[in-house]
Parts: C-alpha cells; sequence; structure tokens
C-alpha cells in the first residue's frame, strides 16, 4: 500500500533520531539553503545522480527539527518508489492526510520519475497549501526548463555537486582550514590531493574500497546513460555510451561534433543531440572558445571534462596516470561550482591558456594548469601562452595551478602566480 511506503520514507514521525542514519556529513552548502527557508518559493535542488541531493534534504529536514518544527509536519515522497510512483497526485495527499493531517513542509525527490509533477507543484504553491516545498531531480533539464516554463517566479534553484575537496577532507577526518595550519601540513595535503584527483567526490564512494568503488561508479554511469537520457528522452543507450566513453576518455582535449561522429559512427547532428544529452544529465561539462565575436565563438571547438574525476577514471580509456587532465579536470568543475563564467583561449599559431575568466564584459582572470611547472620546456610553454594572453587582454598578473610549487616571478613585467592545486581549491574562492 502507498501509506506503508510514505510511512517508510518519514522515519521521523516515529523516531526523529533516525535522521541521524540518513543525514552523513553536512555539506558546505548547507547553510546557503537553509538561508533561503524564509522564502515561501519552491526550492529545486538540482544535481548529477547520486551528488547528494536526497541527502541535503535529510540534513535541511534534520535542521527544521532541531529549531523546532515538529516531525509531524514534514513529509517526505520519493517518487523513484514504485508504489508511490504509481499513484496519483490526489492519492499521495489523501495518504498524507490520512497518515499526518498536519503537514506544512513537503520534499518532493526525484521528480523527474513522476510525469506532470510541475504542474501539479504549481497548484500546491499557489493555493498555499504548505508552507515550504522543495523538489529534486537528478536532471538539469528536468529542473531548469520544466520549472522555467510552467513555475515562472515561484521558485529558487540550488545546485548540488559532487564534494568539493574542502568537503572531501573534512569527509577524512580533517577539522581545521586556516592559513597556518594548512601551510604547516603540505604534505598531507598532497597526498589528499592526489586522492581526490582519482577517486573524485561521489558521497557513496568514499571511504571504500577500490573494487566497491568501480562497482559504484559503474552503476552511477550505467543509471545516468540509462535513467537521465535513454529513458527520458527515448534515446539510445548505446549511442550515449559510445560518445561519453569518448568524452571521458578525451577529456580536456578540443572536440567538434563531426569529430565526435567520426569516431562513433554516426551523423554530426546526432553526435550534437547525444552530447546536449551528456549536459542535461549533468555527466559532462563544456568549454566554449572565447572570443568578443561570438560568431568565431559559436564556430570554435570546446572541450569536454566530466563531473567527477572518480566517475571518469573508472569508465573511460586510460593508459597513463593523467595526471595533468586530472588537475585541469578539478579545476574546471571548481570554476563551475563557483558560478564562474569560463572560456579556453588559444592563438592561432597553438598557444593556449586552459582557462579564461570573464566578468561582466571585461576578462578578469587567467589560470593554466601544469602538473609540473618545474620541467624547463613546460615552464616555458605554458609561461608563453600566459604571457601572451595577459598581453592581449592587459592583465598584470596571471596564475599557474601546479601539484605543488608555490611561488611567485616576474617576467616580461608581468607577475606570475604559482599555486599549488589544494591551496587554490581551498584558498581562492
Amino acid at each position: 500500500m502507498i501509506d506503508d511506503s510514505i510511512r517508510q520514507w518519514n522515519p521521523w514521525w516515529a523516531d526523529a533520531e533516525s535522521l541521524k542514519q540518513l543525514c552523513g556529513i553536512n555539506r558546505a552548502s548547507l547553510k546557503s539553503l537553509l538561508g533561503l527557508i524564509t522564502l515561501r518559493h519552491i526550492k529545486d535542488i538540482t544535481g548529477v545522480r547520486r551528488a547528494g541531493k536526497s541527502t541535503m534534504m535529510y540534513q535541511v529536514i534534520s535542521a527544521m527539527i532541531s529549531q523546532g518544527t515538529k516531525p509531524e509536519e514534514i513529509a517526505f515522497i520519493n517518487f523513484d518508489d514504485a508504489m508511490i510512483n504509481e499513484a496519483g497526485f490526489d492519492e499521495t495527499l489523501n495518504s498524507l492526510d490520512k497518515i499526518s493531517p498536519d503537514i506544512k513542509f513537503l520534499f518532493l525527490d526525484e521528480v523527474q520519475e513522476k510525469h506532470g509533477w510541475e504542474r501539479w507543484a504549481r497548484t500546491l504553491y499557489d493555493t498555499h497549501r504548505y508552507k515550504q516545498i522543495f523538489v529534486s531531480g537528478s536532471s538539469s533539464s528536468v529542473l531548469s526548463k520544466d520549472i522555467g516554463r510552467v513555475l515562472t517566479g515561484r521558485h529558487i534553484s540550488f545546485h548540488v555537486w559532487p564534494l568539493s575537496f574542502r568537503e572531501y577532507l573534512i569527509f577524512h577526518g580533517w577539522e581545521k582550514f586556516d592559513k597556518g595550519y594548512l601551510e604547516s601540513n603540505k604534505s598531507k595535503l598532497l597526498h589528499y590531493q592526489k586522492g581526490y584527483l582519482e577517486e573524485g567526490g561521489f558521497p557513496e564512494a568514499m571511504l571504500k574500497t577500490n573494487a566497491e568503488k568501480k562497482i559504484i561508479f559503474t552503476n552511477i554511469y550505467n543509471d545516468i546513460l540509462s535513467r537521465d537520457i535513454a529513458a527520458r528522452y527515448n534515446a539510445s543507450y548505446e549511442i550515449a555510451k559510445l560518445i561519453s566513453y569518448h568524452l571521458l576518455s578525451n577529456m580536456t582535449k578540443e572536440f567538434s561534433y563531426r569529430s565526435i561522429a567520426t569516431a562513433a559512427g554516426i551523423k554530426p547532428e546526432t553526435a550534437e543531440i547525444y552530447t546536449g544529452y551528456l549536459k542535461e544529465s549533468l555527466m559532462v561539462l563544456t568549454l566554449e572558445f572565447f572570443s568578443f565575436k561570438t560568431k568565431l565563438q559559436f564556430k570554435q571547438n570546446k572541450k569536454a571534462y566530466c563531473i567527477d574525476s572518480g566517475l571518469r577514471n573508472a569508465v573511460s580509456f586510460r593508459i597513463t596516470e593523467d595526471k595533468g587532465k586530472l588537475m585541469e579536470n578539478a579545476v574546471m568543475v571548481e570554476l563551475a561550482r563557483r558560478d564562474r563564467d569560463a572560456y579556453y583561449w588559444k592563438t592561432k599559431d597553438g598557444k593556449e591558456v586552459d582557462f579564461l575568466i570573464k566578468e561582466g564584459t571585461k576578462v578578469k582572470e587567467l589560470l593554466q594548469v601544469c602538473f609540473n611547472a618545474n620541467e624547463p620546456q613546460t615552464k616555458k610553454r605554458e609561461l608563453n601562452s600566459l604571457i601572451e594572453a595577459m598581453e592581449e587582454f592587459k592583465l598584470k598578473t596571471g596564475i599557474v595551478i601546479t601539484e605543488n610549487m608555490d611561488t611567485e616571478e616576474k617576467v616580461s613585467g608581468k607577475t606570475i602566480r604559482f599555486l599549488p592545486l589544494w591551496k587554490w581549491l581551498l584558498c581562492s574562492q
């Protein structure tokens, strides 16, 4: 019966202490989400599958109960539950009222699994049936397009990412983040930095054996392809898998839809459509070429990155450790997490800067990523590209993110700051 399913998803009605087993370690972004509680708008929580959206909801529920909300006033509905999904909206609400008539706060999880949820949520909002409504979904298209169309002016979006490096450290027992303490524990930070690049930030994979991680990442990968792409768009699982495998195996490299089509044996138009699906599933991030001329910008190749290095490492083709690529991917994900307007830049003769950051109408920052900046030829190549870009955009400083180099140099009248990846991730907010 649906009543039994609803009770199973709301154990705090019987025992508020049961939430402790569901909450895990509080995410750094929880405070921001709790700060929105006073607004009546629907809170939509987006993020790649298994990034921790449900856990974030449990953490919000726990915080609300600790601040005085009665457990029986909070209801959690998971549309991934077959019994709940098969029930009609009215049947679900009637069951809720019968079990707990005092519900004031409604949490709807995995809403992409329930057709028509957005209009139902709008009706609940417009009729003031509940004080607060939270929804979560695994596909960006589910929430951005559907909510944008039906819930205009009625919602606030909040994105959940895999663990940041700071959260990764906390998960492994790290407690202090003042600069002095970090500086005095560089060797430990480098150890965790290496682990972060290899295993990524999916909470479910933390503290697991390599064999267990492989199973977890493979399941996440297959779920995204089958449920967020194939099922949602009535698309080919095999084509989605082929293109994702190609993009993740060639992470940080330029691609065109024609090059994907050639590799996969499909049409360029199909390659473009399926790359869009992979972006909407939030598995793949893309970076565009920067130009003040949008026509040129659109014509240039893009670069592909993965939402999580652990996922990429588990399902792609690798013949080396790819240390530089993994560092660059970590920087890309962090820039996206910080909502920076990022591009790559290159000259006609091939000089390239990994990340150009634009604010408003101006280029504000240039980031080069280099695993080993001590190697003379590598350093010369990276600095030549960076200096040319700094001159092009009239910037006095540039940053090279490295594995473990921490210094500053003057080159051609410009200031180059070499930063270890861990320091940029933790201190360059």
